[in-house]
């Protein structure tokens, strides 16, 4: 941008992104000399009474989006709605969206994945804050969260009304975004918290395998499987901690979801806290039994220089499980870390899993190469014979 562009006393000098609806711009306060986001709506492309509702949701919601002060959430400092084009102004957070992480390059996204899923505890605290102040954002998707450099989380566009064209529906009629939508969003019926929360499990979905979890060749056809009986389809996570967690999160039933932000947390992190091995029983106790007295001890001499201790080996590796193929702690890791660039935090649940079954090494190979495919197997297995 060569010139520079006045809302207010707000100075924008960059522009960030654009929409159908408006524009948001890198700014500067210069009352307090502190970089803001302005997001621009153009209201001129409504009718009159259309803008005018408008603007009466807009004031509404953006003052509840400003209450709204956590860390995981882009605070709301100023806003203006006396104008042609309303704008917001927010907090400046320096980094990317979800959505560019996941639609980048796939080595990227391979790497990220592991902090990616942690990031979610970040939303539902943020959600937590929200919720508690009866705030419904409506609207959570990976294009409204942003990741800072240093792995921070802040949830975006609180309280703003979205619509016109492409996903998003007009005001009034159903909000959101329908691959990330929860089944009574989609129906036009009133929403409680634990939209919000159906929301970050098909984001959860779409980290861990790829897509979204209802995702159709179009808008129609993911509406029928939102809308419809069947459940997300849970793979190889079917059975385990983080797949409970993502069965709860996505049932289509609300009562049947988390009942609220701080027990989806709670669920999440337990799914990713490390795998314990289950303590040794204790050896059985031993019958009391009388040893006779020996012979009398021998006497010999002792060299001055006692000869040195003989090593003693190291106690054999065992498996996560106290039984199956055995792996010592190391391996256990590196096994971990491997197959972590593929299926991500749930990589540590699965290894232990095969070191239960298998009884060899190779069979231990196999059984963690079938959760990966062509490029991907091609490159896990020779990391997981060199662990051997």
């Amino acid at each position: 941008m060569s010139d520079v562009i006045r809302f207010g006393r707000y100075e924008a000098f960059e522009e960030l992104g654009a929409g159908a609806m408006g524009k948001v711009y890198l700014a500067v306060d210069p009352l307090i000399d502190r970089m803001v986001a302005v997001k621009v709506i153009r209201t001129d492309l409504l009718a009159p009474e259309e803008r005018a509702e408008f603007l009466e949701r807009f004031r509404l919601e953006v003052r509840a989006a400003a209450r709204c002060a956590h860390p995981n959430i882009v605070a709301v400092h100023d806003f203006a709605d006396h104008e042609a084009m309303p704008y917001i102004v927010m907090e400046h957070v320096p980094g990317r969206t979800l959505s560019a992480i996941l639609r980048g390059d796939a080595e990227e996204r391979r790497a990220a994945l592991p902090g990616l899923v942690q990031a979610m505890l970040g939303v539902l605290e943020g959600l937590k804050a929200a919720h508690a102040l009866g705030v419904v954002h409506r609207d959570i998707k990976p294009g409204n969260i942003m990741i800072t450099p240093r792995g921070q989380v802040k949830i975006t566009d609180f309280g703003i009304a979205k619509f016109g064209g492409g996903e998003l529906t007009q005001v009034g009629g159903v909000v959101g975004t329908p691959a990330y939508m929860s089944p009574e969003q989609a129906h036009g019926r009133e929403v409680d918290p634990r939209s919000d929360l159906f929301s970050v499990a098909a984001i959860l979905y779409e980290i861990l395998f790829g897509r979204a979890p209802f995702a159709g060749n179009n808008m129609t056809d993911t509406l029928m499987r939102l809308t419809g009986p069947t459940p997300a389809e849970l793979g190889s996570l079917a059975g385990t901690p983080l797949g409970e967690v993502l069965r709860l999160g996505l049932a289509k039933d609300p009562a049947g979801r988390f009942p609220d932000a701080a027990a989806f947390a709670a669920a999440l992190a337990a799914a990713l806290a490390p795998v314990a091995a289950p303590p040794h029983p204790p050896a059985p106790a031993m019958p009391a039994r009388t040893i006779p007295p020996g012979p009398p001890p021998l006497t010999r001499h002792v060299p001055a220089t006692a000869p040195p201790p003989r090593p003693v080996a190291p106690p054999a590796p065992t498996s996560p499980t106290g039984s199956g193929f055995a792996l010592s702690p190391a391996q256990l890791s590196g096994a971990s870390t491997a197959l972590a660039f593929i299926v991500g935090p749930i990589a540590r649940i699965l290894v232990g899993k095969a070191a239960a079954q298998a009884a060899s090494r190779a069979e231990f190979i196999e059984l963690l190469c079938a959760h990966a495919d062509g490029a991907e197997r091609a490159a896990l297995r020779p990391k997981l014979e060199a662990l051997f």
